[in-house]
């Protein structure tokens, strides 16, 4: 059981990681994604609403000035 917890508090670590990666990478702020990513089973909402979030810093480049 003490193995299954660890293997979990990896997994949920790991997905806060790649939240707050894809959050900085993306442009958004990237604690606020980080803090979202560590809470259980809310972390794969956050993930996934991160995946399909447009990309801020190339949004600019698009726009006409």
């Amino acid at each position: 059981m003490y193995q299954l917890m660890i293997f979990i508090f990896i997994i949920n670590t790991l997905i806060a990681i790649q939240c707050y990666r894809n959050a900085r990478i993306k442009g958004y702020p990237s604690k606020l994604f980080a803090v979202l990513g560590l809470i259980p089973y809310f972390n794969l909402v956050v993930w996934v609403y991160l995946l399909f979030l447009p990309n801020l810093s190339s949004a600019n480049k698009f726009e006409p000035s």
